[in-house]
């Protein structure tokens, strides 16, 4: 039994016949068209299963580039209410400071009324005494 050649070993064998003519002055037969028979069908289907790992290649890339532009808006809106929030924030701290001096001011106004408050008290006790005496007298 035989057995059968594979095109690899035709190709193979074919090549190394068409080198082995390039060197010497023969020319090479007409056979060359043969190999390119076998050789193309071969790397045609190379060529679309190349082309077709590319396309897919391609349109996951775009995809890619879809979602990193889609997490880059995101991103950039993200960090936009980072610094919207941040100015509110600066804005109720300076607020709160103005609140805290307005505070301490109301605060001193109140210990100075009670104080007068208190003055007033004892003048209008001083007062009912001496009343109190003139009735007595």
């Amino acid at each position: 039994m035989k057995k059968k050649k594979s095109s690899k070993s035709k190709i193979t064998k074919t090549v190394k016949k068409k080198t082995v003519a390039k060197k010497s002055t023969r020319k090479v037969a007409p056979k060359a068209k043969n190999i390119s028979k076998i050789v193309a069908p071969a790397m045609d289907e190379d060529h679309s299963v190349l082309k077709e790992a590319l396309k897919d290649i391609a349109r996951e890339l775009g995809q890619l580039r879809e979602e990193k532009e889609d997490l880059e808006g995101t991103l950039d809106s993200i960090a936009m209410d980072i610094t919207t929030t941040q100015n509110e924030e600066v804005q109720l701290k300076d607020q709160v400071r103005k609140l805290n001096s307005v505070e301490s001011a109301l605060a001193l106004k109140r210990s100075r009324l009670r104080t007068k408050l208190e003055g007033i008290k004892t003048k209008i006790q001083k007062v009912r005494q001496l009343s109190a005496k003139m009735e007595s007298l």
